[in-house]
């Protein structure tokens, strides 16, 4: 039996018709840029120069644009990450002409022309580049605003940087491969060469400065701010480790600038890894989430009436960011990262403060006289224990695997303690507090 072979020649068909498409509109497109060079005149009709960037959406460059600052560090980052968009785009759409008019203009004096346009176009837009770097220099005294708008202001850097690389190792090869028969432009490529290389060592230094402010300005902040905005007595996760976490996802997203970056800081003597076995982009993330979980710790235990309460908001905040970081730590080949450690002692400290008390009803003696005199331990730990489920049931732990460990481990507290109480005073237990029923009221904990 012969299978139709129909729908696959039609796909073929449509294929071949879609790239014809493409072919010929990119055709269009050079040929309507041959028109542009020879408006252009080598440099004796600007005009021909704003058409051309303004169908590369980039007219922007030539005129003074302005950013709102007065809207805070976050939307001006927003809007400077629109900007960097169209004019990245615009830099490879550049890269594309030249790429592929050099077929077409191979000779003399069109390609000469073609070129000191590239150059002319290119150059008009290097001060955008100036114009970010100094913004980032603005807003690094922004301590407010620095962990919440450093994963944007580092992204916007990163990505003006790897379209400036692109264009220092694509473009300008391919504007250099045509000189044989363009001596005239010569100088316009070397002034052109050497420009792209100094921009590119300030977005360096840019980058550079960004993640030092972003770790040095977020612990001032929260040294003096660090409540703003957490609701009070809350065990949610606070805005500090959500901006944390965009920040080394934007860091390792960007790892092999970003770690050739800090090779250069390392040699300079500006950064100092503590694990040698790692790459220096790892040792600075882990270097940067302990030192803000560290700070986040001791700034926070004051804004909770209850000390049970902020070890689950510490439970809470670390799990966050375990679980976020994992697959960096898995690829950085890190051991045992240092947050599982504090998550355990998290647990444990909540497990004392909050259920010590509770099992104290049934073991310890001075409790034991004293309750003989007015109620039984059990009727006082039944008291104690539903009180305490009462109100840790509004409290909330919202990953749901964290939930049923801390269950877990209350109940490997409570009951064996219950149960023994139970055997050594050969006691029955009531209805209300048989370790079934305290299981139950334990797997009720923690929804919010």
């Amino acid at each position: 039996m012969l299978l139709s072979t129909a729908p696959v020649v039609d796909e073929n068909v449509e294929e071949l018709d879609v790239a014809k498409v493409i072919e010929e509109g990119r055709v269009r497109k050079l040929k309507h840029l041959m028109v542009l060079v020879v408006e252009f005149r080598g440099g004796n009709n600007l005009a021909a120069l704003e058409k051309w960037l303004s169908e590369l959406d980039v007219s922007w460059v030539l005129h003074e644009f302005k950013i709102d600052e007065s809207a805070g560090s976050i939307r001006m980052w927003r809007q400077f990450s629109f900007f960097a968009e169209s004019w990245i785009l615009a830099l490879q759409d550049i890269n594309e002409s030249v790429s592929r008019c050099f077929d077409v203009t191979s000779r003399k004096p069109l390609a000469s022309e073609f070129v000191l346009l590239v150059e002319t176009a290119v150059l008009k837009m290097l001060p955008f580049v100036d114009a970010i770097i100094a913004a980032a220099v603005r807003t690094s005294d922004r301590p407010e605003a620095i962990a919440a708008a450093a994963a944007q202001k580092l992204q916007v850097l990163i990505d003006v940087s790897d379209a400036l690389s692109m264009a220092s190792e694509e473009i300008l090869p391919l504007l250099s491969s045509s000189s044989p028969c363009i001596d005239s432009t010569d100088d316009g490529i070397g002034m052109m060469r050497e420009h792209l290389s100094t921009e590119l060592a300030k977005l360096d230094e840019a980058i550079w400065d960004t993640m030092v402010d972003m770790r040095a300005g977020t612990l001032v902040w929260m040294e003096d701010n660090g409540r703003c905005g957490h609701p009070c007595g809350s065990s949610d996760i606070h805005k500090v480790t959500h901006s944390i976490i965009s920040y080394t996802e934007v860091l390792w997203a960007n790892y092999g600038s970003l770690n050739c970056i800090l090779d250069g800081a390392y040699i300079r003597g500006e950064f100092k890894p503590h694990n040698q076995s790692v790459s220096h982009l790892a040792n600075l993330i882990m270097e940067t989430v302990c030192s803000i979980e560290d700070k986040l710790a001791r700034k926070s235990q004051s804004w909770f009436p209850d000390e049970s309460l902020w070890f689950l908001f510490l439970i809470n905040n670390a799990c966050f960011m375990l679980q976020k970081l994992q697959r960096i730590w898995r690829l950085a080949g890190f051991p045992v990262p240092i947050l599982t450690l504090r998550i355990d002692d998290y647990i444990n400290g909540y497990l004392i403060v909050s259920w010590v008390p509770v099992l104290r009803c049934l073991c310890d003696p001075a409790t034991l006289c004293c309750f003989a005199r007015t109620s039984s331990p059990l009727k006082q730990f039944e008291s104690t224990f539903h009180k305490t489920c009462a109100m840790q049931k509004l409290w909330k732990v919202p990953d749901p695997n964290m939930k049923k460990r801390i269950r877990k481990a209350i109940v490997e507290k409570v009951i064996p303690v219950l149960t023994q109480f139970l055997e050594d005073n050969s006691i029955s237990a009531p209805p209300g507090v048989t370790p079934k029923k305290l299981e139950e009221m334990l797997g009720e904990l923690f929804e919010g």
